[in-house]
C-alpha cells in the first residue's frame, strides 16, 4: 500500500491527508502540537444576517474526518528530524514524546507547516507599547468563536481602529509582499462589527487594499460609513483608550484615541523555514517561504509554508498536491 508522510496537520495538512486517504493511500501525519487543525481552527465564523465568505466553512468537519480515518495516522507532539531518500523509497526520523520513530518506503512526502504570526509589538516602522485596548487578528479571529446572537465583544466598543500591513510590506522584516489575508479577515471582521455595535465608529489606517471579492468590496464598507486612512501609524500606546499616533495625509501629524486597535498581523514563514530547508532538501523564495525542487520529485511543500494564501486559496493549493499525489502512486511504486 502507498504511504505517504505529512509533516504539519493544520488546514494543509489534513485536506492532503484525508484527499490521498479517501483513494486508499496510507498516512502518517505528524503534528509538533498537541491536537490537529492548526491556527484555522482558532477561527470564528465572519458571518452577519448573510454568509460573507470567510473560508472557515470549508474546513467545517475536516477536523473529525481526519481523526476517524483508518488510513491515516496522527503522530502528535512530534518533529520529523531528518528526511533521506527520493520518490517511492524516502525514509524519515520522528521525534516523538516516546523517543525517536524511524519510517521508511515512504512514496511521498508532504510539507504543510503552516506560517507564523508578527508577534504584537515586533515591526520595524510601527511602535507599540503594550497596554489595554489592543488586539491582535489572530485574537479577534479568536474571540468570533463564541459570540453570541446578540452580542460580541465583552464590552461594547465606541470605536475601533484596524491597522493594516503589521509585520508585513517592510524590508527589515524580510516581509516586502503582501500577505494576502490581512485585507480580508479585517474587513470581514469590521462587517460583524457594524452588524453588533450599528454606532460604533471604524476606521482602516492601510498602505494598499487588496481585492477581498469580485464586486466594489472597499466602496461597500465605506458606504457603511467605514473610515479608511491611507498611511502609516508611527505610534500605538495601550491604555483605555488605546492611542494611535500618525502623519495624515492632509492634516499632518495627528493623535486619535479608539476603544479597541486590532494589529491586522499577516503571514510570515514557519520559524523553522530555514532549518527545514537545509534538512529536507527544499529550496525558498526570497522572502524565505518554502519551495520543492525538481531534482527531489515526490517532496512536496502544500498551502502557506509555500506561501502566503487565504483559507480557500490553500484549501485548493493543498487538494492540487493530493490530487498530484494519486496520479503518480503507480510510478513511485504505489
Amino acid at each position: 500500500m502507498t504511504h505517504v508522510l505529512v509533516i504539519g496537520a493544520g488546514v494543509s495538512g489534513c485536506t492532503v491527508a484525508y484527499r490521498i486517504a479517501q483513494d486508499g493511500v496510507r498516512v502518517t501525519l505528524v503534528e509538533k502540537s498537541g491536537t490537529i487543525g492548526g491556527r484555522v481552527r482558532r477561527y470564528g465564523c465572519k458571518a452577519t444576517d448573510k454568509c460573507n465568505n470567510c473560508g472557515v466553512c470549508l474546513v467545517g468537519g475536516l477536523w473529525e474526518k481526519v481523526e476517524k480515518s483508518p488510513l491515516i495516522e496522527t503522530v502528535l507532539f512530534s518533529e520529523v528530524t531528518d528526511i533521506s531518500g527520493g520518490a517511492g523509497d524516502f525514509s524519515a526520523t520522528v521525534k516523538t514524546p516516546s523517543g525517536p520513530r524511524y519510517l521508511s518506503r515512504l512514496d511521498s512526502v508532504v510539507v504543510s507547516t503552516g506560517f507564523e504570526s508578527a508577534a504584537a509589538s515586533e515591526t520595524a516602522h510601527l511602535q507599540v507599547e503594550q497596554g489595554a485596548g489592543i488586539l491582535t487578528g489572530s485574537e479577534i479571529e479568536a474571540l468570533m468563536i463564541d459570540r453570541g446572537k446578540n452580542a460580541w465583544l465583552k464590552d461594547e466598543p465606541k470605536s475601533v481602529a484596524f491597522i493594516q500591513c503589521f509585520g508585513s510590506r517592510d524590508e527589515k522584516e524580510r516581509s516586502n509582499y503582501c500577505s494576502r489575508v490581512c485585507c480580508a479577515y479585517s474587513t470581514r471582521a469590521a462587517k460583524v462589527l457594524r452588524h453588533y455595535y450599528p454606532d460604533c465608529e471604524i476606521a482602516f489606517f492601510y498602505m494598499e487594499l487588496q481585492n477581498v471579492a469580485a464586486r466594489d468590496y472597499f466602496k461597500e464598507l465605506s458606504l457603511d460609513n467605514i473610515e479608511f486612512i491611507k498611511c502609516r501609524p508611527l505610534k500605538i500606546t495601550g491604555g483605555s483608550p488605546a492611542a494611535i499616533q500618525y502623519d495624515d495625509p492632509t492634516e499632518g501629524m495627528k493623535t486619535r484615541s479608539f476603544d479597541l486597535i486590532v494589529l491586522s498581523e499577516g503571514i510570515h514563514p514557519g520559524s523553522g523555514s530555514d532549518w527545514m530547508a537545509s534538512t529536507y532538501g527544499l529550496g525558498q523564495d526570497d522572502n524565505g517561504f518554502l519551495r520543492s525542487m525538481k531534482e527531489r520529485e515526490g517532496l512536496y511543500v502544500a498551502g502557506c509554508a509555500r506561501a502566503p494564501m487565504k483559507i480557500d486559496e490553500s484549501y485548493a493549493d493543498s487538494l492540487a498536491v493530493a490530487e498530484t499525489i494519486t496520479a503518480c502512486c503507480g510510478v513511485c511504486g504505489g
